[in-house]
């Protein structure tokens, strides 16, 4: 049996060696932004900079990394790193203070949030400007069927919530989760396991460990 068999990502983006279920479906927006007033941006997924993309030209600006694997995309695209953070939202936040508090952040973001980013820099007297991107509905693609051991990977709250609208969760299902925020949105009876890392690729070597 191929690890692929048992093991099933429920997210926007695809993966090797698991079977992609693309239970999420972005939808880009497009606010007007004047990135010459900014010093550095700051990335919280792989999503907002395909969302800039649509907008203008971002890769002047340094950015600060919510992650290794966000901070690889950035410099497939071209773009430059600034620095990394631990891949959680508080991580970013006691960077910018420590290091970046004298620089005019631009944060583009999802509609929906796991971490009030925003809100958190502003306490502190950084200067930041927040703007949607984009906003994640749940696809309408058919069904398939899940075997009853199957390893479900979830990496967001929102994936969560999809998967509640046309699935069940089973009592030999095996769950791993990005982090304690997505983990949060489970049914409150579910055992699960976090990821070593705050990234996909973690989430999915901690999948096939299950196996």
């Amino acid at each position: 049996m191929n690890k692929s068999d048992k093991i099933f990502l429920f997210s926007k983006t695809s993966y090797p060696n698991v079977r992609h279920i693309p239970i999420l479906v972005p939808t880009y927006l497009q606010p007007t932004i004047d990135f010459t007033d900014y010093d550095y941006i700051i990335a919280t997924s792989k999503e907002v900079l395909t969302a800039l993309d649509k907008i203008g030209e971002w890769r002047h600006l340094p950015v600060l990394s919510i992650s290794d694997s966000t901070a690889e995309y950035v410099k497939k695209q071209g773009g430059k790193i600034l620095d990394i953070a631990g891949g959680y939202g508080k991580s970013i936040v006691a960077i910018v203070e420590k290091k970046y508090a004298h620089l005019r952040a631009l944060h583009p973001h999802a509609k929906t949030i796991a971490f009030d980013l925003h809100s958190a820099l502003k306490a502190l007297n950084i200067s930041i400007d927040s703007f949607i991107v984009y906003e994640t509905s749940c696809s309408q693609a058919p069904k398939i069927d899940l075997p009853l051991d199957a390893i479900c990977i979830f990496t967001s709250p929102s994936s969560v919530k999809c998967f509640e609208e046309q699935y069940r969760f089973m009592p030999d299902f095996k769950i791993v989760c990005i982090g304690e925020t997505t983990a949060s949105a489970l049914p409150k009876d579910l055992n699960y396991v976090i990821s070593e890392k705050t990234s996909v690729l973690s989430t999915i070597e901690r999948a096939i460990s299950l196996l």
